[in-house]
């Protein structure tokens, strides 16, 4: 009614964000980037290091949300777990950042986890790195690529995770229906950026995610990626949501498919042993609420 001021929507990943502890996992150039930090409640966690989800938000690169995964963040936490959502440079936020910044900064994530295992209460064998579009692409590429570090890294510690999941991620780079090709800074990193390029055995285990309707990242990328790196005898898991579109998945969307794909993980992670297996396993809307 006129008059009267609308209520703004509560944003539901920005508000189980503040549940967080947050912490620096990076300073680059006179920018801190932030992790925010979940931990199991006591009657939850197991009497051994944690495993650890790492959750990189959504973007083509230039903006994205850090609180996208919070949702997930929560429930993995439920389920015995650490959980993280990292934030990487955008160009939005970061003048100049782009995908090579992200793939820097992922792979500084997963060596963040590492040397600071013991303080964090975590297994470094165990760390499992999650991403969405672009975010998916700088993830899954320090599963694939060699270099792309940051030259303040410790290069002597791995930055492969040892597991990975991937919703509408970005893989193929260099074709002619590669999206987001105006993103890099010239042809030869796009190129080498390209993680077709990188297919060979011995990858961490995989689930890939993704819409057959997606209109921003081609969804067969995602279905050609699987079936090369299958071919290779590495674990490729791929799910099809038949009719999705981008971002099909995310807690705000549906929650339908919301639930659907995160039991998709939740089973992932049980068949792999970084969690226990629950026979309470599935949502309630107002348990994810």
């Amino acid at each position: 009614m006129e008059g009267h001021p609308r209520t703004p929507p509560i944003d539901r990943g920005r508000e189980l964000l503040k549940t967080a502890r947050e912490e620096i996992f990076k300073s680059v150039n006179g920018v801190d980037l932030p992790v925010y930090i979940w931990e199991p409640e006591p009657d939850k966690a197991p009497p051994y290091p944690k495993s650890v989800a790492a959750f990189f938000f959504s973007s083509g690169w230039d903006n994205g949300q850090i609180a996208q995964f919070a949702p997930h963040c929560v429930y993995f936490a439920s389920r015995g777990m650490t959980t993280m959502c990292f934030d990487y440079r955008v160009s939005a936020r970061h003048p100049g950042s782009g995908p090579l910044q992200a793939m820097a900064d992922a792979r500084s994530a997963i060596r963040w986890i590492r040397m600071n295992a013991v303080e964090l209460g975590v297994n470094p064998g165990k760390i499992i790195g999650v991403g969405g579009s672009g975010g998916g692409h700088a993830i899954a590429s320090a599963a694939i690529l060699n270099g792309f570090d940051d030259p303040s890294d410790v290069t002597d510690c791995s930055p492969v995770p040892n597991a990975v999941v991937l919703f509408n991620p970005v893989m193929d780079t260099w074709s002619r229906h590669a999206p987001y090709q105006d993103r890099w800074p010239d042809n030869a990193s796009r190129k080498a950026a390209d993680l077709y390029r990188g297919i060979k055995a011995g990858f961490p285990p995989m689930l890939i995610m993704h819409g057959t309707e997606d209109r921003v990242v081609p969804f067969d990328g995602s279905y050609t990626f699987a079936r090369k790196s299958s071919k290779k005898k590495n674990i490729c898991r791929f799910i099809e949501f038949d009719g999705k579109g981008h971002g099909f998945f995310n807690f705000n969307l549906s929650f339908e498919m919301y639930e659907a794909t995160l039991m998709a993980m939740d089973e992932f992670f049980v068949e792999l042993g970084f969690i226990e297996p629950d026979p309470n396993a599935g949502l309630g809307r107002d348990e994810a609420l």
